[in-house]
């Protein structure tokens, strides 16, 4: 059990505190909040979808396409007997 001072207040708190008691703050032992932790990590995710979304966009755009302008602009021939 080590004590560390809140972040919000300096009041000493146990590291694996949920809440200070003196003032409130959520996670006090640690240097960013819950809060802006998850904002981080949601913000992280959606970067990277983003990156996978253009990534496999520009992918299916250098090769489906080309490969559906050629099957559609061939004209269908009768098989040679």
């Amino acid at each position: 059990m080590s004590l560390v001072p809140c972040r919000a207040c300096g009041y000493q708190v146990d590291t694996s505190a949920l809440a200070c008691p003196k003032c409130g703050a959520t996670d006090p032992g640690h240097k960013i909040s819950r809060q802006q932790r998850n904002v981080i990590s949601t913000s992280i995710q959606v970067v990277i979808i983003a990156i996978l979304l253009v990534w496999g966009g520009s992918y299916l755009w250098r090769t489906v396409v080309p490969m559906a302008k050629e099957l559609l602009g061939k004209p269908q021939t009768e098989q040679s007997r």
